[in-house]
């Protein structure tokens, strides 16, 4: 996984009279919505290219997959529809970068060159994280394929009446540990099960965007659900079918699903030059819209939507001022909805918040809506 980083790059910034190249390697969450807005960076003078072999997975139904409402093609969007909204697509992987030259090497034997540069994979978990960790029965990430996998053998215990049902702990909270962690549930639901679930996390509220009474409502819900819910808790060593928190506890754990906000780099892509401290830094020539720059920044909290949205400001603040950082942190200003795997979703803004069947409902209009407009269904 990628590493924090605090070398500042020295880029020097594309000339606002000419058309900027912003590429865009990988196909991480924040690049699924930046490239259905292609439109508008071309407008504000931007070209976009997209570069990766691999499908996006809609973020919003990552959650639903893992409890079966969907199955996995129904998460896959083939990338090449970025043509649809004025980009264009390469279908291959980058293999090393030129920040002197601001140039890519791509597997095929090609080169591109860019103005711009942003790096956005699905995260995927460091079994060296956590002292023991290698030694668990299995260690899952947020990608569409390892949720997948868990799935599916857990629906294989979960159908077999006899059999044993192993422990899961998902680790790393926030909106989208509480979504794995109640779609775990729900997927045991649905086989007239109680799957045993913890979810471990070092914040104080299951949601820290939303206010108290959310946190309360959401906690006695999954409470009554079955979730073991430890918060203000770290996991510091892995033995024996079992974590070991911070506090000297114990959590049940044959099954990890590690959750972490943080992006990383393509795997193989080489050239990134390295900081003594803290691996691989900002070349010279990298775009401070790297997806790596912005998890050091406020706005690293933020949902996938929010954070598209502060990079292409980002981008258009530096091709109409010269300058791509932001005078004022980005506000959250929209609203967030949980899939909770129980037909009774959650949304909230701040201090606002509700819950029940229509949040279901108006989610999921929501959800097909935007996959069609960016597949051009719409």
């Amino acid at each position: 996984m990628s590493q924090d980083q605090d070398v500042s790059p020295t880029t020097t910034t594309p000339s606002p009279a000419a058309t900027a190249h912003v590429v865009l390697v990988g196909s991480g969450d924040t690049h699924f919505y930046v490239a259905g807005q292609c439109a508008r960076l071309r407008r504000a003078g931007f070209r976009v290219t997209l570069v990766t072999r691999e499908a996006f997975a809609f973020p919003d139904w990552l959650g639903g997959m893992l409890g079966g409402e969907w199955q996995r093609d129904d998460l896959l969007i083939d990338p090449a529809h970025i043509a649809r909204h004025g980009g264009a697509y390469r279908p291959v992987d980058a293999v090393r970068v030129d920040p002197a030259n601001r140039r890519l090497t791509l597997d095929d034997g090609t080169t591109l060159d860019y103005d711009w540069l942003s790096l956005d994979c699905p995260p995927s978990a460091d079994p060296d994280s956590v002292p023991g960790f290698y030694t668990a029965r299995a260690i899952h990430d947020g990608r569409a394929e390892s949720l997948w996998s868990l799935r599916q053998t857990l629906e294989t215990s979960l159908a077999d009446a006899e059999s044993t049902l192993g422990n899961v702990a998902v680790l790393g909270g926030g909106p989208r540990g509480i979504e794995f962690a109640a779609n775990l549930l729900a997927l045991g639901e649905r086989y007239g099960r109680r799957l045993p679930v913890s979810l471990i996390d070092s914040h104080r509220r299951a949601l820290p965007g939303a206010c108290r009474r959310a946190n309360r409502w959401l906690a006695r819900r999954l409470d009554r659900r079955g979730l073991q819910l430890e918060l203000v808790a770290t996991a510091t060593r892995y033995e024996q079918g079992r974590l070991t928190l911070d506090d000297g506890s114990h959590v049940a754990a044959d099954r990890l699903l590690i959750v972490d906000p943080r992006r990383q780099s393509p795997p193989g892509l080489a050239g990134l030059p390295t900081s003594p401290d803290r691996g691989p830094a900002e070349p010279d020539g990298l775009s401070p819209g790297v997806e790596r720059i912005l998890a050091r920044d406020p706005e690293a909290t933020l949902p996938a939507r929010e954070r598209a949205e502060a990079l292409i400001r980002r981008l258009e603040r530096a091709i109409a001022k010269g300058d791509p950082n932001p005078a004022t942190p980005p506000s959250l200003t929209r609203w967030q909805a949980l899939n909770l795997g129980d037909l009774r979703d959650i949304a909230w803004r701040g201090n606002l918040w509700c819950r029940g069947r229509w949040v279901r409902r108006l989610k999921h209009r929501r959800d097909r809506a935007e996959v069609a407009r960016f597949c051009g269904e719409d």
